[in-house]
């Protein structure tokens, strides 16, 4: 078939094509994304590690479905090359396999050079997604994450029934530390805390940076006995802590609050009840050593 025989075929798959990412951005949607994928793949029939009997070590390319190996491996992708074979070259155009597979004719060039920008632009965009949902400190989601999933957990419980509870958690003493040690010696410790807390909850619980050294767990378990055993996890992950990391001048503890969510409360005052809660837990711990008071309940 002629080059000009060939335009009306290439203007079509890219018409396809990029309606079909159109719609994967509008929806976020993954399965939308895999669609997408499994219809360019297709197009690919070289695959690097069989023309270059390559030892696959480190190469995250080898027997990949995408079959593209120029925008997982080499340098298309804008990174460092991965992998022995993608290393030899400064940049994948310059590489017979990516050759071969692309450089047959120029509507065939144009395609793949659409094909990686939109490949690129859903990298960026799952990255900004995960910016936006993240802490950067902690690893942990953050409010945004927080204010989207509460109003979908919500709705559930609205129309389903069910509850959760909300676990207020705050550092202690967190300003000394920070003026005593500095904010870098801070930021240490929140990572700390957001490790325990991680190795203190079932997988089924969120645990999230509320913001500043606040922290919330949100659990669907309606027992309170599994509520109990959690606060007797963390207590005692943190008391670990103390023994290898604790100084004369500083131990660290944390605060507690709890609130229980259904659908005949508002979810506000959930989280301010749980948060005066904390605050009554706060006040006993102030207290604990001089008065030798009972925890509030």
């Amino acid at each position: 078939m002629k080059a000009d025989q060939q335009l009306p075929d290439i203007f079509d798959r890219l018409r396809k094509d990029l309606r079909s990412f159109i719609s994967l951005s509008l929806k976020e949607s993954e399965s939308t994304w895999e669609q997408w994928l499994s219809v360019i793949r297709k197009d690919i029939s070289i695959r690097c590690w069989e023309k270059k009997s390559c030892d696959k070590v480190d190469c995250p390319a080898y027997k990949s479905a995408c079959g593209r190996c120029w925008l997982i491996a080499g340098t298309m992708c804008g990174d460092k090359p991965v992998g022995k074979f993608a290393q030899k070259y400064r940049s994948c155009i310059e590489c017979d396999v990516y050759q071969e597979a692309v450089l047959t004719d120029p509507s065939a060039e144009v395609y793949e050079h659409l094909i990686t920008l939109v490949y690129s632009l859903r990298d960026r965009q799952l990255e900004l997604k995960t910016l936006a949902m993240h802490d950067t400190l902690t690893g942990l989601h953050n409010r945004n994450f927080f204010d989207l999933m509460i109003k979908q957990e919500i709705k559930k419980i609205k129309r389903y029934g069910g509850g959760f509870t909300v676990f207020m958690i705050d550092i202690d003493n967190f300003k000394f530390l920070n003026d005593r040690y500095g904010h870098l010696h801070g930021d240490g410790v929140l990572r700390e805390v957001a490790s325990i807390l991680k190795k203190s909850i079932r997988g089924a619980d969120l645990l999230i940076r509320y913001g500043g050294d606040e922290f919330i767990i949100i659990r669907h378990e309606l027992s309170t006995d599994g509520d109990t055993a959690m606060i007797d996890r963390v207590s005692q992950n943190i008391a670990a802590w103390n023994d290898e990391y604790g100084s004369d001048d500083y131990k660290l503890s944390c605060s507690y609050g709890a609130a229980f969510y259904n659908r005949d409360k508002e979810i506000a005052c959930v989280l301010a009840e749980a948060d005066s809660e904390m605050y009554k837990n706060k006040e006993y711990n102030r207290r604990q050593k001089d008065e030798g008071l009972e925890p509030p309940h």
